[in-house]
């Protein structure tokens, strides 16, 4: 005996919400990956011997301004306090590496006591910004 089935009918996949949290994705994706980099308004050097670093992600950045200011950031530290957050930065990362932005203006004198306290509490890994001509 034959036995009739009910007629099928077409099965739609409802595509809105699926737009819908596609758009989400995306705006939270464009938020989120929005990077604000503010640097210190210096006049890097000039240098033909200047090599562009294959990485400085990763790297703590210091600048020093014309004044011969010191900045972590946007943040400005004096020696002692540069020193201070350095060592607690090694304590995180042993292989901590440095990025100097010294404003070309800023006299050797500056850039050597920066580099002695960097230095004297166990970072070695630094490199200096400039521009190739």
């Amino acid at each position: 005996m034959k036995i009739k089935l009910p007629k099928k009918d077409d099965v739609e996949i409802d595509m809105a919400p699926m737009i819908d949290m596609v758009f989400l994705l995306l705006i939270f994706f464009m938020v989120a990956s929005v990077v604000v980099t503010e640097k210190i308004d210096i006049q890097l050097p000039e240098s033909k011997s200047a090599k562009v670093p294959e990485d400085i992600k990763g790297r703590l950045v210091l600048a020093v301004d014309v004044n011969d200011q010191i900045y972590i950031g946007m943040t400005p530290v004096t020696i002692d306090e540069l020193k201070v957050v350095i060592s607690e930065e090694l304590e995180l990362d042993p292989n901590l590496r440095i990025m100097i932005r010294a404003d070309a203006r800023v006299p050797y004198k500056t850039s050597k006591e920066l580099m002695i306290a960097c230095g004297s509490v166990g970072a070695t890994d630094l490199i200096y910004a400039s521009f190739e001509e």
